[in-house]
């Protein structure tokens, strides 16, 4: 038991013997905890003056100081209890470009509406950087768009996606050109697989932004392969859009020795809720 609280109770109860039953402990279990203080200190804690208990002058300090101890404790406890209107601090998301761009919003408003006090540091990249730096913990929380097996790295779905081909209606595409991400992009994967399924050898201009590649699209200079989230009303009036057997989930990544606090457990649950 710890000596200072039970240097408390003594004080309270004015008796080693009912601070004992208050406790549910033994009269020399608290005699013990009360010596142990005093060979720490080299100090005499209790003096008695005509058959009554009173602290010294030394140990009117040592209480001083559980009693600040004590309060110490209470508000930390309160504050890890606390409720989650008063969630605050700083994290930061390290996000691939395609659900940055067309899925992150959302859910980042949510959670300032929910929570206005915890700030949240968004870095958008390619899968292959933000995983990088998961590992390295120089982020938070990473969500990237292909499977991984990486060391130090945990790994959940957190939601589905599909990969189409893209073109200009009525003829006016360029379908010897294909518009791709860049490499280390988890669309680059798909957009590699999509090509072989339709066993298309086409010339590749690599853009390292989805709506650029579709505004290229939409100008009839070539085709794309793209997710299918990153298509707004306009570019399904406009664009011919062609589905592929081609499936696939966003995925967030934590470090394997991340400390998940009340912080992170609510950026986790927001991101993996139905």
């Amino acid at each position: 038991m710890d000596p200072f609280k039970v240097l408390i109770e003594v004080v309270k109860a004015r008796s080693f013997t009912k601070a004992a039953e208050n406790l549910y402990t033994s009269q020399p279990s608290i005699s013990r905890d009360i010596k142990k203080l005093e060979t720490e200190y080299d100090v005499k804690i209790f003096e008695f003056k005509h058959s009554r208990m009173t602290l010294t002058s030394d140990g009117e300090k040592l209480f001083s100081y559980a009693l600040k101890q004590k309060h110490l404790e209470d508000t930390l406890r309160r504050e890890l209890q606390q409720a989650p209107h008063s969630i605050s601090g700083e994290l930061t998301i390290g996000s691939s470009y395609t659900y940055g761009e067309y899925r992150l919003a959302q859910k980042l408003g949510e959670l300032a509406q929910s929570y206005p006090k915890l700030h949240i540091h968004v870095h958008l990249d390619n899968s292959d950087h933000v995983i990088e730096n998961v590992q390295r913990n120089i982020i938070d929380l990473g969500i990237v768009e292909k499977e991984i097996q990486a060391n130090m790295i945990e790994s959940t779905r957190i939601e589905k996606d599909e990969m189409v081909l893209i073109h200009k209606k009525a003829g006016g595409s360029n379908m010897d050109t294909c518009f791709v991400r860049e490499k280390g992009s988890g669309t680059r994967f798909y957009q590699e697989e999509g090509l072989a399924q339709f066993q298309l050898h086409p010339f590749l201009v690599e853009i390292n932004n989805t709506t650029l590649i579709k505004n290229m699209v939409h100008d009839g200079y070539g085709f794309s392969i793209v997710s299918k989230k990153t298509l707004t009303p306009f570019d399904k009036e406009k664009l011919e859009i062609i589905p592929l057997d081609i499936e696939r989930y966003f995925y967030l990544l934590t470090h394997t020795n991340k400390y998940i606090d009340k912080n992170m457990e609510i950026l986790i649950n927001k991101f993996t809720e139905e």
